[in-house]
């Protein structure tokens, strides 16, 4: 994502993609609800999700009072039909996020990630306490707080017509995490299951934006109680001119994963 799109999104996302949309003044009362005698019809289950979705890749962008974590998760076609699909995304840590959004991205046929500086559609997020019976868990667990992401089936069709896998790319704006005692800023990324599988993970990227000062050194590693702490392999760009020496890491698409586990990223920047 360029320092252009970064700046942009933190000046149109924070007034109104934060709050999934809010109309102005104060909506009117509902009439009183009647009593019908008969129970609550129960909720309708969830169809199988139709496709296999993977995270190919997760970014943090460092500004100078903030961060926005792009995390992305490819969905391929799949069995889908041309359904509207509802996907769940909980938080991350540090904290409840300043502002977040969505947006459905073409994947070119033959790539394995959407470009950069590919816009994609904007999408409808509603922030909830928890997962709607309605959404299809996808990064998180059920009982986090997080958002409801729309996928209308129009825009679905089309993001695959290039090459039958389109890419839902959630943007999470956060004020900068405060130092730790050993000088580094870190964030929690939540990752999920699909079909009681773990998605697969892939690039990991800390890039500074917008001036702000390059990071010098990263380090990652999964976290939860059942997580396989090897290092993960994490890219920084600009790439330091004299890189510190960090220990032997893997690529996260060879880590062990487990359902439950979330994605620990911790930076260091000059002073």
């Amino acid at each position: 994502m360029t320092t252009r799109a970064v700046l942009s999104f933190m000046l149109v996302a924070l007034g109104t993609a934060a709050s999934g949309g809010t109309a102005a003044g104060a909506p009117p009362k509902p009439s009183p609800a009647r009593p019908s005698g008969k129970p609550p019809a129960p909720a309708t289950p969830l169809a199988p999700l139709p496709m296999l979705p993977s995270i190919p890749r997760v970014k943090v962008d460092v500004l100078k009072t903030q961060l926005v974590v792009v995390e992305e998760v490819n969905l391929p076609r799949g069995e889908w039909k041309n359904d509207s699909l509802d996907f769940y995304v909980a938080f991350g840590a540090p904290g409840a996020p300043k502002a977040i959004d969505a947006r459905l991205v073409a994947v070119a046929d033959g790539a394995l990630e959407p470009e950069d500086d590919e816009a994609g559609e904007a999408l409808v997020v509603e922030r909830t306490p928890h997962r709607p019976g309605s959404a299809y868990p996808l990064l998180g667990k059920d009982s986090m707080a997080g958002v409801v992401v729309h996928v209308k089936r129009e825009a679905l069709a089309k993001a695959l017509g290039p090459g039958n896998m389109a890419a839902l790319r959630v943007r999470t704006a956060l004020d900068l995490p405060d130092e730790d005692s050993l000088g580094a800023r870190g964030v929690v990324v939540r990752l999920g299951a699909s079909r009681g599988t773990p998605l697969t993970l892939g690039r990991l990227t800390v890039a500074a934006k917008a001036g702000a000062p390059a990071p010098v050194r990263a380090e990652a590693h999964l976290c939860g109680g059942e997580a396989d702490a090897t290092p993960l392999a994490i890219a920084l760009a600009p790439r330091p001119v004299a890189p510190q020496a960090s220990p032997t890491t893997i690529a996260p698409v060879l880590a062990v994963r487990h359902a439950s586990d979330d994605l620990c990223i911790r930076f260091w920047t000059p002073p």
